[in-house]
């Protein structure tokens, strides 16, 4: 449009790269189980069940809900 006009040089068409997920083959996603997680906290190094630890989470489980349970029922009684 104006030939005597200075253009400003292009910069360079730079190679881009490809995200490296690219070529990869799908990986299958394996989630456990809720069930399985949760089993697998009650077990000690050895892989066998920790009974004592199981005991102790019940009762502070049940320390809990006895502090809960009368907040949680006048809650729902309104």
């Amino acid at each position: 449009m104006f030939p005597n006009r200075l253009r400003r040089p292009m910069r360079p068409e730079t190679p881009r790269r490809q995200p490296a997920w690219i070529g990869r083959p799908p990986q299958p996603r394996q989630k456990p189980s809720t069930t399985e997680n949760i089993i697998s906290q009650f077990r000690d190094q050895d892989g066998q069940f920790d009974f004592n630890k199981m005991t102790e989470v019940a009762s502070q489980m049940g320390k809990l809900y006895g502090q809960v349970s009368p907040f949680i029922t006048t809650f729902f009684k309104k």
